[in-house]
């Protein structure tokens, strides 16, 4: 009986062990950044317009709310939102504004003890009228907006690692470099929808090769940067503008340089550069920032029954 006493208390010892080392892990946070892979969302209010109840010659409201849910700061009248779709292209349907920007500036995803905090700004389009002829009862009515805003993705990579360019380095090695090894660990990524999904090293005599995976992580689109126009062009979508430290030359359609614009194929791209390395001393670590800038696009759409006015 004393032999399965302790049994029992041994087990209920590993039990508590086993939950606090969950507890750790959950707890445990990797990069500097909140992370995350949106933007600025956007989205209708709720009553503007209604789903329903709206008649024939009636006005209804068109209100969008935009809400930062990542780490970049909107400016204000940086944001860009249209009218698409029927309320832009129908002649059934009249509007009082076509575009609008935000009259605030909106500013980026925090965090506090309690919870993340997202700021948000509810920007008025006016009034839309649908004046078609409405045979049955009713008719649905698309309503539709785009929103195009500037962005930033900022990346910090605290593992990139020079290697020794000595044979008789002395010393210990802080790292080695492994080429199939991606360095981009979580959080790495500041809260944005284009992310370096993939930073590999592969070691030179006396440099490094880096290669950089570019992806388009969000739901939108991504738009050349300073470009935002109802009317896009394929030469104004999926470029995003690279800079790297000082110290890298990459191979940029334009030339080698540190900086330069890269151009998204199905949401992706890839970026080779080059690190002159002079360390006679042994391999250490070394924090590197990256910086993508663009513009995004997102798209919100809601359906409106249209009565037939009695």
């Amino acid at each position: 009986m004393k032999k399965k006493r302790y049994v029992i208390l041994f087990i209920i010892v590993s039990l508590f062990l086993i939950v606090g080392q969950s507890c750790e892990r959950k707890d445990e946070k990797t990069g500097v950044f909140l992370g995350g892979k949106d933007g600025l969302s956007v989205g209708f209010v709720d009553d503007a317009p209604p789903i329903s109840g709206i008649f024939q010659n009636e006005a209804f409201p068109i209100d969008v709310e935009l809400i930062n849910k990542g780490e970049t700061e909107i400016g204000e009248g940086a944001a860009v939102i249209y009218l698409t779709g029927a309320l832009f292209s129908s002649g059934a349907v009249q509007t009082e504004k076509q575009q609008e920007s935000n009259d605030a500036f909106i500013s980026f995803l925090e965090e506090s003890e309690q919870a993340r905090v997202e700021d948000s700004l509810v920007v008025p389009l006016g009034k839309a009228t649908y004046k078609g002829t409405i045979l049955g009862d009713s008719v649905p009515l698309d309503v539709r907006a785009a929103v195009c805003y500037p962005y930033e993705t900022r990346v910090q990579v605290d593992d990139f690692c020079i290697p020794s360019t000595s044979r008789q380095a002395t010393g210990q090695n802080d790292c080695e470099i492994v080429s199939t090894t991606n360095i981009i660990k979580e959080n790495d990524n500041s809260g944005a929808p284009v992310h370096v999904t993939s930073l590999r090293e592969q070691e030179g005599p006396d440099f490094v090769r880096v290669t950089l995976d570019i992806n388009n992580v969000g739901t939108g689109d991504v738009i050349n940067p300073g470009t935002c126009k109802r009317d896009l062009q394929r030469e104004d979508l999926d470029k995003v503008k690279v800079k790297m430290p000082g110290n890298f030359a990459c191979t940029f359609r334009d030339g080698e340089s540190n900086e330069g614009i890269v151009e998204l194929r199905s949401g992706h791209a890839v970026l080779r550069c080059k690190r002159n390395v002079n360390n006679p001393g042994s391999a250490f670590k070394e924090t590197i920032g990256i910086t993508l800038s663009y513009n995004y696009q997102r798209e919100v759409s809601k359906t409106v029954t249209v009565n037939k006015a009695t």
